[in-house]
């Protein structure tokens, strides 16, 4: 057995662990509309910077993404922050499949040209690549994977906006005393 075995996905029963033993799945819809409680739960979790505005809610330890999950009438429904924001400013649109980080900060929920716009995932992998923060430049240059960068990020800013502790989790301490974001 393993740590994930009680973690359904969606659309999937699980099976039983135990003979005789079976774990109730969670409902769970991509189809479900964010309420205005969870639209505001959002906005709380999010910090403006002078330029990127920063989730400092749960972060997937996987990806340095933000998460954010909401249930309506016992379903649940679970997306990344940012395109969170972008179903905020768009709606479900099923034009573009994900969101690109114009500002290579992947905690930015900010939906602006400079920042946060929607996207294909072939053109968001081109941006990647221009940028060189692709394949095995995913990391942070310091040892840090983009996770552990996030969490550190999360954790110098969730009390409200500080540009030296933000330079510092982002490791650009020789740029303390500029309040540039990236």
């Amino acid at each position: 057995m393993t740590l994930f075995d009680d973690i359904p996905l969606p659309g999937l029963e699980l099976e039983p662990r135990h003979e005789g033993v079976v774990t109730e799945r969670r409902a769970y819809s991509n189809a479900i509309a964010p309420s205005a409680h969870t639209i505001d739960r959002f906005w709380s979790r999010v910090i403006r910077s002078p330029g990127c505005w920063l989730w400092v809610g749960a972060i997937s330890g996987g990806d340095g993404y933000g998460r954010i999950t909401w249930r309506r009438d016992g379903v649940s429904r679970t997306m990344s922050a940012h395109r969170f924001a972008l179903l905020l400013a768009y709606g479900d649109d099923d034009s573009y499949t994900v969101g690109e980080h114009r500002c290579n900060e992947p905690l930015c929920v900010r939906v602006d040209d400079g920042h946060l716009i929607p996207s294909t995932q072939t053109a968001n992998l081109r941006y990647a690549v221009a940028c060189g923060r692709a394949g095995a430049n995913r990391t942070t240059g310091d040892g840090r994977t983009r996770a552990q960068r996030s969490l550190a990020v999360r954790a110098a800013i969730c009390n409200g906006w500080d540009p030296i502790a933000y330079a510092e989790a982002v490791g650009k301490v020789e740029d303390r005393d500029l309040p540039t974001l990236f």
